[in-house]
């Protein structure tokens, strides 16, 4: 698959979790770290580079306040519009439909980038951040998160057992394209940006219930391959994995693990 067809593969598939996406509570838990270490100040102007629904673009906003500009770029047509309705009332964050590397945005307009979770989907990663640095003036930062090793313990390996047991073979979000803080690093560094830091924190995630971790399931790319299954396999699936998921919980709140990369550098003067 080419570059472009990777990428309107992307657009569809979140076009089609759009509607659900914020029911993900480990997502707007890692997008609200990544706005609290970049750190945003009073009426700066940043920009969300795969915005999403707009949790991290909408913490950036309270941030700068209103003497501030926040601009959310996703090319979801429904994540877009998930977000506007959200940020509806706040006229220093507005949105556009872009690409993360080819941004119809102005060179050096923003004193920050930020992207929250995204990177990673991108077919050209260094054509991104060398994109993310165009629009940044001299001393601008960039910061973006991604997932390490070992999320959510035991969770996505039972959920892939499931589905391997009804033949489904599913492909989950390409998260070793960024493997460890010294690939994130080097990323960086190779797309010009200096005073690199990469950061690895693990961040405790509480299911109350089986029914909260069904509903991270069925909300976002694990449960993608749930719409292909036929309605009565699909149920006793569901019937036999919440069955598991009770005996895992055995009543009590879970917390399992969020291990949260995140990459930051500087654009030279």
């Amino acid at each position: 698959m080419n570059p472009d067809e990777r990428t309107a593969q992307n657009v569809r598939l979140f076009d089609t979790l759009s509607a659900h996406y914020d029911r993900m509570g480990f997502l707007s838990l890692t997008a609200l770290y990544l706005a609290e270490r970049f750190g945003p100040q009073r009426d700066e102007t940043l920009l969300d580079v795969m915005c999403g629904t707009g949790t991290l673009a909408l913490a950036l906003a309270e941030a700068v306040g209103p003497g501030g500009r926040v601009v959310g770029a996703d090319l979801s047509p429904g994540m877009l519009a998930a977000a506007r309705n959200k940020a509806a009332g706040q006229p220093h964050l507005s949105f556009v439909e872009a690409d993360a590397t080819a941004l119809p945005l102005v060179d050096a307009a923003f004193d920050g980038v930020a992207c929250a979770s995204g990177l990673f989907f991108v077919p050209d990663m260094d054509a991104a951040l060398r994109e993310w640095r165009r629009v940044l003036r001299p001393g601008g930062r960039v910061a973006f998160s991604s997932f390490g090793k070992g999320m959510m313990g035991d969770l996505p390996g039972r959920w892939r057992m499931a589905l391997e047991g009804v033949g489904f073979h599913p492909g989950f979000p390409p998260l070793g394209r960024l493997p460890s803080p010294d690939a994130a690093a080097d990323l960086l560094r190779e797309a010009g940006f200096q005073e690199v830091t990469v950061d690895l924190q693990e961040l405790p995630y509480r299911l109350p219930t089986p029914q909260h971790r069904w509903d991270d399931i069925e909300a976002g790319m694990e449960g993608a391959p749930l719409a292909s299954l036929p309605p009565k396999v699909r149920q006793q699936l569901q019937n036999e994995h919440m069955a598991e998921l009770e005996a895992l919980f055995a009543g009590q709140a879970l917390t399992v693990p969020i291990p949260v990369l995140v990459a930051a550098g500087v654009r030279a003067g």
